[in-house]
């Protein structure tokens, strides 16, 4: 490992090391292919691409963003392609970020999420994985899609885990063999559109850090194995630093990728440099 790098998966033979703790994280920039041609990827520790999972799905109806203090509330979906025509379609994409490429696996059975893994392992650029973990997942069932996924792989797994519940959910998925956990999925929240329609999703934004952070706090106590990392709300360097004397290894970035990108690179480009 190069000095100055920051390792993901720690005792994992292959291992998986960044070259700077900023990350993009899954939805911020797509399969790769939503991303302005002159926002530099390469200046982040690594990207997560995704979501993949077996089968294409449909995105939530509209509407699907609601503007609320702190930031926005967004009811997507887990829409995407299906992996087999994600990879046909955008696999060229990834050994060209720059950085390494950690893919998004979002199913939640866990034959699909095998077939999905499966499926990604062989295709050039891509270095790890990240499970996410729906709202309502158990230790046992978190347990059980680790347990089959690394199967499939020889490459490090992270999981990625609801805020609500990430300390009593960690220490299942570091013994089932996860070679860190991200905290984590973004919480749920409600917005009202100027129209008066309501938008119930995922809530994004400044307003989401108080809460990331403290369950990323209340997960480091834990003293676990393997690594840590923060995601969730991280707009300004300050916040940035919080997440790792906090006790994270690294930490990724999503709204902010949206709402001000060369504010992401700049983020990224101060912390390697500090």
């Amino acid at each position: 490992m190069a000095e100055g790098a920051i390792e993901l998966a720690p005792g994992h033979k292959i291992g998986l090391a960044l070259a700077g703790p900023v990350m993009l994280a899954a939805g911020s920039i797509g399969y790769g292919e939503a991303r302005h041609r002159e926002f530099e990827t390469a200046r982040f520790g690594g990207v997560v691409v995704g979501p993949f999972t077996r089968r294409s799905r449909g995105g939530s109806q509209p509407p699907r963003m609601a503007e609320t203090v702190g930031g926005f509330v967004r009811n997507v979906g887990l829409q995407n392609r299906g992996v087999s025509a994600a990879v046909r379609r955008y696999g060229q994409l990834w050994p060209r970020l720059g950085c390494p490429v950690i893919a998004q696996v979002a199913d939640s059975e866990s034959g699909d999420a095998a077939e999905t893994v499966e499926r990604l392992s062989g295709v050039d650029g891509i270095e790890g994985f990240e499970l996410l973990c729906e709202p309502g997942a158990g230790e046992k069932e978190i347990s059980r899609l680790l347990e089959v996924v690394q199967r499939e792989t020889d490459l490090p797994v992270l999981v990625k885990l609801p805020l609500a519940g990430a300390a009593a959910l960690a220490p299942a998925a570091v013994e089932a063999g996860a070679a860190g956990v991200v905290v984590g999925s973004p919480p749920m929240g409600a917005g009202v559109r100027p129209d008066g329609q309501t938008v119930s999703g995922e809530m994004f934004g400044p307003g989401a850090f108080p809460i990331m952070l403290a369950a990323l706090l209340e997960v480091k106590a834990l003293a676990l194995a393997g690594s840590l990392v923060a995601c969730g709300g991280v707009h300004t360097r300050q916040q940035a630093r919080d997440c790792l004397q906090a006790g994270a290894d690294a930490l990724q970035l999503d709204s902010l990728v949206w709402v001000e990108p060369a504010a992401a690179v700049s983020l990224a480009v101060s912390l390697d440099s500090s």
